[in-house]
């Protein structure tokens, strides 16, 4: 691997000194080393903190005075790897996540959701913000202090929440509801509430009222997370599991993850969650105001009244809070990222800078990996450094530094050319993802007409494998089934045809395996993710799964059918309560032979609903249920080729294991709620 040593990095290395009587020997040492260190910050150049490293390392083995020798050089190496380690760990993570099961929940989930907001107003440096939140149970006080004081302290940041209809609810610490009234109180027009349309509600003859019933629900808000733009371009997004509640963050199995658009896999989730909320949020028929939504429910109690021969004394109605306004996120950001090579930040670049620069700055781009930073860009592009201060100032201004990479998985032919490959290339590149789904690895574009074993080698440091897509579920009360209140979330998406049959060991010029070519378009719902990451899934390969819940009729469950019988090792983690034909179901497989287990988890609330098989991960707020699907307002996020990722849901998950059993079940708990105070009757 080449690599760029700057020259503080340099100066570094010469405090090395090697053994005379081998010094060639240990020159190839300090070669190695250099590769190594070069990748604390994801690029292929040695700058000063990395050069320091390789000293900090080689101090360690050999001491202030000593040389480096053959004796020492393999301890030499594995110190310098510690050290990388130690740098990298040091950096930004781009796409991170917790789990409750990791210890001192309440306060690290706390930090995960109010953390990205101070991050973000901190970045933004007084431009406008935005934090959208959709959220299904909120009644941790301090969460909504935090929102509150933020919104208090930074007039430019605005906060719009659409909450579930059950936060209407007086007493149970709703917090949406207080944040509405307080925001009211003080003043706060950039606090701003919303509830989603819901009819819950039964006549109930013992008591001769209306009571909440959750089988009632015409359709829940059943997200849980946010995102977060600056000048209307999303930034971060917070989601997972995880309601934002003090018990869920105690008592509860559960994670949320925060994702940044540093890494570029994750722009196409941020700006899909932005535009559900979106439209979700000018939708009249699904969100009502908080005045809108108590109006709605006086409506409600009369007309329950009124049918059943009762008479209604209504109660006091919320005072309106402010006018519903619509929204329009308009992206007014001339930020762009320099270490992307994408249609959108290319033609930033060249407009601010020109052709040529920018032609010269792509080159050492993907040379030598990303920059990091405006003082190594200017270091290792010095036709840039030369420009007159005024003439590069804007660049300087502007210029924000991803993770670098180009995903094979979604990039465009332009894109891919920028890359490295030709346009024949890159167009064959295409057509074959379009024919045979997402690649699975860097490696199988190696099927790929006109791609060999040269050209990966060529574009292996530029291009990557990773991917991440998004699907989501809502619709307004009474009304169809959606794919979300987005209309650009009403698609279709490719997914194997059948699922593959036989462990497939890749042969000379036939990596991707037989049964991904031949690909069926389904619809994008909350099932399709699951469908194409099960009917990838080989026989001897395990998918490993922890779901809240689980319905046999579900679609999911039918493809996990699918893939058991084909051979694919399954291992599930399921909540006891209210799942007693999936756990039956199961066991059933597990008689019959099948390479099933399973683990009922009852000594908490084993709230997750995520999924692992190799190094693909999916994670949300969906059970697997056909409510979820048809009725409820829900996510699921697919993240292919992500090892790390997959690495930490699958510690997870091992942990989640050994804290299961197979116990007896709870009878599940009623579900009548009285009206007025949202409390459960067990």
């Amino acid at each position: 691997m080449e690599v760029r040593i700057l020259e503080q990095a340099q100066a570094h290395l010469e405090t090395i000194r090697l053994d005379p009587d081998a010094a060639e020997q240990m020159q190839k040492t300090i070669e190695q080393a250099i590769g190594l260190a070069a990748r604390g910050n994801g690029n292929r150049v040695l700058d000063s903190a990395e050069g320091q490293a390789i000293v900090a390392a080689y101090q360690q083995v050999v001491g202030e005075d000593g040389h480096l020798d053959a004796s020492k050089s393999a301890a030499f190496i594995d110190a310098v790897k510690a050290q990388t380690s130690t740098l990298q760990l040091q950096q930004p993570k781009s796409t991170e996540v917790c789990f409750t099961s990791e210890g001192d929940g309440l306060k690290v989930f706390r930090s995960k959701v109010l953390g990205p907001m101070q991050e973000v107003i901190a970045k933004a440096a007084g431009r406008e913000v935005a934090f959208n939140v959709m959220i299904f149970s909120f009644t941790d006080g301090e969460i909504a202090d935090g929102i509150l004081q933020l919104a208090r302290e930074n007039p430019n940041v605005t906060f719009r929440m659409i909450a579930d209809w059950s936060q209407l609810s007086t007493t149970g610490d709703k917090q949406a509801r207080r944040i509405a009234a307080v925001a009211q109180a003080e003043g706060l027009t950039n606090v701003q509430v919303k509830i989603k349309k819901d009819n819950p509600y039964v006549w109930s003859q013992s008591r001769q009222e209306p009571i909440y019933l959750h089988a009632a629900t015409q359709g829940l808000n059943h997200h849980k997370g946010y995102v977060a733009l600056i000048d209307g371009r999303p930034e971060k997004l917070v989601t997972g599991s995880y309601n934002w509640s003090v018990s869920g963050a105690r008592s509860n199995h559960e994670n949320v993850m925060v994702l940044d658009r540093a890494d570029s896999d994750n722009r196409p989730i941020l700006g899909s969650y932005q535009e559900e909320f979106e439209a979700f949020w000018n939708n009249d028929d699904a969100a009502l105001t908080v005045s809108e939504a108590f109006a709605e429910q006086e409506r409600i109690y009369q007309q329950l009244h009124a049918e059943n021969g009762s008479v209604y004394t209504p109660g006091s109605i919320a005072s309106e809070i402010w006018d519903d306004v619509e929204y329009d996120a308009t992206n007014n950001s001339r930020a762009f990222d320099i270490n992307s090579l994408s249609d959108e930040d290319s033609a930033a670049l060249t407009a601010l800078m020109g052709g040529t620069l920018k032609e010269t700055i792509q080159s050492e781009l993907n040379t030598y990996g990303r920059f990091a930073s405006w003082t190594e860009l200017l270091v290792r592009v010095p036709e840039l450094a030369a420009l007159p201060t005024w003439q590069r100032e804007p660049l300087r201004v502007l210029a924000e530094y991803g993770d670098g990479g180009l995903s094979i998985n979604s990039a465009t032919v332009s894109e891919l050319r920028r890359a490295g490959l030709s346009r024949l290339q890159a167009k064959s590149l295409v057509g074959f993802r379009n024919a045979h789904g997402a690649f699975e690895s860097l490696n199988e574009i190696d099927d790929v007409s006109w791609i060999g074993g040269r050209t990966i080698d060529k574009v292996r440091n530029t291009l990557t494998d990773d991917g991440n897509v998004a699907c989501y579920s809502g619709k307004v009360p009474g009304g169809e089934t959606g794919y979300g209140f987005a209309n650009t979330h009403s698609r279709i998406m490719s997914v194997p045809t059948r699922g593959a049959t036989e462990a497939y060991r890749p042969s000379y010029g036939r990596v991707v395996p037989p049964n991904r070519g031949e690909q069926s378009e389904v619809e994008a719902n909350l099932a399709s993710v699951v469908k194409d990451m099960l009917r990838r899934a080989e026989p001897g390969q395990t998918f490993r799964m922890a779901m809240y819940g689980m319905s046999t009729s579900s679609q999911e469950f039918a493809e996990l059918k699918d893939a058991i019988e084909r051979g694919v090792a399954v291992r599930v983690i399921i909540y006891d309560s209210y799942n007693e034909g999936a756990i039956e179901k199961l066991k059933e497989f597990r008689r019959s032979g099948y390479d099933v287990d399973l683990r009922v988890i009852s000594s908490k609330v084993m709230h997750e609903k995520f999924g692992v098989v190799g190094d693909d991960v999916f994670n949300g707020s969906a059970n697997w249920s056909s409510s979820s699907i048809t009725k409820h307002a829900e996510d699921r996020f697919l993240f292919r080729n992500m090892p790390n990722l997959a690495q930490r849901f699958v510690e997870e998950f091992n942990r989640l294991w050994e804290s299961g059993n197979l116990a007896a079940h709870r009878t599940p708990m009623g579900t009548g709620v009285r009206l007025r105070s949202g409390g459960t009757v067990a």
